[in-house]
């Protein structure tokens, strides 16, 4: 349904894979949601525009999170994306973000994962 609304899938994949991960980076969503980078980084670039996302350098990465200082669209916004985000089903999330983006709890044993 988001993508109906944004114009295209890969509006949708992004602010999908934003509200999983809180933020985000091209290549991270382009590998994640299967699709071309130039395409991401161009839907970035729309959306930092429009002020619904903001972006800061991290090394050399630029990543980029939500505009929270834009609250009264962005926070409705997000509610938005919330709803769809809630709808998938849990095996479609599984295969969407298997990638751990965070580091782990310091003390916490590593446990093989099952194949």
């Amino acid at each position: 349904m988001l993508d109906l609304i944004l114009g295209s899938k890969t509006a949708q994949k992004i602010f999908l894979h934003l509200f999983h991960y809180g933020e985000t980076y091209p290549s991270a969503v382009a590998k994640d949601m299967k699709i071309s980078l130039s395409a991401v980084q161009k839907q970035f670039e729309r959306f930092e525009n429009a002020g619904l996302i903001i972006s800061k350098l991290q090394g050399r990465t630029r990543v980029y999170q939500f505009n929270l200082r834009n609250g009264a669209i962005v926070k409705p916004f997000m509610e938005m994306v919330k709803a769809v985000y809630d709808s998938i089903p849990l095996r479609e999330k599984e295969e969407m973000f298997e990638v751990r983006r965070r580091p782990r709890r310091v003390g916490k044993p590593v446990i093989g994962r099952k194949k």
